[in-house]
């Protein structure tokens, strides 16, 4: 795992155990860190934050954002046809 890797919203939502509309409303509202990395696209953008953001807000939210990213990386890739 890279030293600081940068957590999507959906996973964020997940350690969270909230929908992603109850966290977006929590950024909306200033109540949730805004995004380290936000990449532009269609119909929303991508936003991520970096695990040390997420520590910051709730540590245990963090453990389970690095648990699944532990989870992830253990899962092989396949090859592209």
């Amino acid at each position: 795992m890279s030293v600081d890797p940068a957590v999507r919203l959906e996973t964020v939502a997940a350690a969270a155990g909230v929908a992603l509309f109850t966290l977006r409303r929590a950024i909306a509202a200033g109540s949730f860190p805004q995004a380290d990395v936000t990449l532009g696209g269609t119909p929303l953008s991508i936003r991520a934050w970096r695990l040390s953001t997420i520590r910051t807000w709730n540590p245990a939210v963090a453990d389970r954002c690095a648990a699944f990213a532990a989870i992830l990386e253990n899962i092989p890739l396949k090859k592209a046809a």
